[in-house]
């Protein structure tokens, strides 16, 4: 595996952004944020240490690859969740939205098959992003409707398009995240 130091850098800005966004909710008695942005610090310092070392890095690309997969399946519904919470939505159905991931990645355990993980990725992806950017349409909450087209943007522009440009799809993925958390953390009212 090579190793690029533009994607070491955009993960070191990454978890400068997500630590943060930690510092700024630690007196927050919702946990569902610290989940989406410890994921995303967690993957971020991996990151670090996976693009920008050389002679190791490869050793931890199987445990990167997992916290990216973590990620994409807990960053936005744990946002969504906080979201309607924060609206006023019964508590059960909202937290309903940070377990459905579990279900992915029970089959993620069991299967572990690439074309059933990115399905269902790609289905719980699009749920979130409708159900956070309705809620915060309902509630005029406009920096989760920006946290929504942010992820959106990110996800399908970016990471999913693959085109050839002149940065690395990796490092623009990781600087449009840190858009991603700074409308999210708005977006839950810090």
């Amino acid at each position: 595996m090579p190793h690029r130091y533009s994607t070491a850098l955009s993960h070191l800005v990454l978890a400068g952004t997500g630590i943060c966004c930690l510092v700024h909710i630690r007196g927050q008695p919702l946990n569902c944020p610290h989940v989406t942005f410890g994921i995303i610090t967690v993957n971020s310092v991996i990151g670090i240490w996976r693009w920008g070392n050389p002679d190791y890095g490869d050793k931890t690309d199987g445990i990167y690859k997992f916290t990216s997969y973590l990620q994409y399946l807990f960053a936005l519904p744990c946002i969504t969740t906080t979201v309607w919470l924060i609206s006023g939505y019964e508590r059960t159905f909202s937290c309903a939205w940070a377990l459905l991931p579990l279900g992915a990645l029970i089959f993620y355990f069991i299967e572990n098959s690439t074309d059933t993980r990115d399905t269902l990725m790609e289905i719980l992806i699009p749920l979130g992003l409708i159900a956070l950017g309705v809620v915060s349409f309902l509630a005029e909450n406009y920096y989760g409707i920006a946290t929504a087209i942010s992820y959106a943007i990110d996800h399908y522009c970016v990471l999913k398009q693959e085109r050839n440009y002149d940065i690395p799809a990796q490092d623009l993925y990781n600087y449009g995240v840190c858009f991603f958390l700074y409308f999210a953390l708005r977006a839950i009212g810090d």
